[in-house]
């Protein structure tokens, strides 16, 4: 039978149980797939996938090193035009690196910006990455830390963060004979956010919507597969409160739940992109410690350990992080 307790604390977490009292895990229903209501779509909505298809399509075909160097023209326009999220990125990094200037600040906000829309572009490449693509610009030499998790049978539950390259991350251990799942989240954009899944799709990986990820998960770990999910996004008022470059903020306790839940070894994943160009993927297994028993309290030790290594991944590439989000607007009070 479904613990009543996890149930309740996974739908406050914003994930979804339709389910009836007494049954058990079996006849839990939830789709993993989401369905469009077209009708419902507006005309900027279209407007936006169709421009998105039109600049995906381009850089998919372009030399990789072409397309990183259109991505960083347009991350100049966003940046020293526009200034697209200026205040939030400079806020959030003020906070974090307070001993940096001005100026530093500026360059790894303008920086952050050229990251992710290499982060974009190489997405749209995901149809055609094979084993070439792979040996020249990804690493994957630790890859022996999960494959060892799951040989063990009982699946893995794979944390990383808006870090490096999380998109060619989970697609190149897809591609190699991982199972990988990923959990993932609502767009705004109903369209781009299916275009962005068949992506995923198109190198294997299978596609758990948050809203509906007990069922999804649980399936996938008693599959043995390494179910990722990201946790450094604002939780709101679901989230457990970490420490973070100094600060609180609510993060996603799911990693914890199904962990404490099922008994499945976590591995903290991040794949950050060195002066090369090429993707190192590091793997590490985390091993709580001081775990009491007492829901709560391993709930925050787990989430800090993993909110911790996260930050010292991002310490040491600033600019490959998603400082454009409103990661501590939450707080406890």
């Amino acid at each position: 039978m479904i613990d009543s307790v996890i149930i309740s604390r996974l739908t406050d977490c914003n994930i979804r149980v339709i389910t009836r009292a007494g049954l058990p895990l079996g006849f839990l229903i939830a789709s993993t797939r989401k369905s469009i209501d077209i009708d419902l779509i507006t005309f900027r909505e279209k407007a936006e996938y169709g421009f998105v298809q039109l600049i995906a399509w381009l850089f998919r075909w372009m030399p990789l090193r072409l397309a990183r160097g259109v991505a960083a023209i347009l991350s100049l326009i966003l940046t020293h035009v526009i200034g697209l999220r200026k205040k939030v990125a400079l806020d959030n990094l003020q906070h974090a690196f307070p001993e940096k200037d001005e100026r530093e600040l500026k360059r790894i906000y303008a920086h952050c910006w050229r990251h992710f829309l290499y982060v974009g572009a190489e997405m749209a490449r995901l149809p055609r990455m094979n084993d070439r693509l792979i040996e020249r610009w990804i690493d994957l030499s630790q890859q022996s830390i999960l494959k060892d998790e799951l040989e063990k049978g009982k699946g893995v539950i794979v944390v990383s963060g808006h870090f490096g390259n999380w998109e060619w991350m989970g697609g190149a251990m897809s591609k190699i004979g991982f199972p990988v799942t990923y959990v993932v989240t609502s767009q705004t954009n109903q369209l781009v956010e299916r275009w962005m899944n068949r992506m995923r799709e198109s190198v294997g990986i299978e596609i758990v919507h948050r809203r509906n990820a007990v069922r999804g998960v649980l399936s996938a770990l008693k599959r043995n597969r390494a179910v990722a999910i990201l946790c450094d996004q604002d939780a709101a008022e679901a989230g457990v409160f970490t420490s973070f470059f100094g600060r609180l903020a609510s993060t996603p306790r799911g990693p914890a739940l199904f962990s404490l839940k099922t008994g499945v070894p976590i591995v903290f994943t991040a794949a950050p992109r060195h002066r090369s160009g090429k993707y190192r993927i590091v793997f590490e297994k985390m091993n709580p410690e001081n775990l009491t028993g007492d829901r709560e309290n391993d709930e925050y030790n787990i989430m800090q350990m993993i909110t911790s290594r996260m930050e010292a991944e991002i310490r040491e590439y600033p600019e490959q992080w998603l400082w454009l989000h409103r990661r501590w607007k939450s707080t406890p009070d």
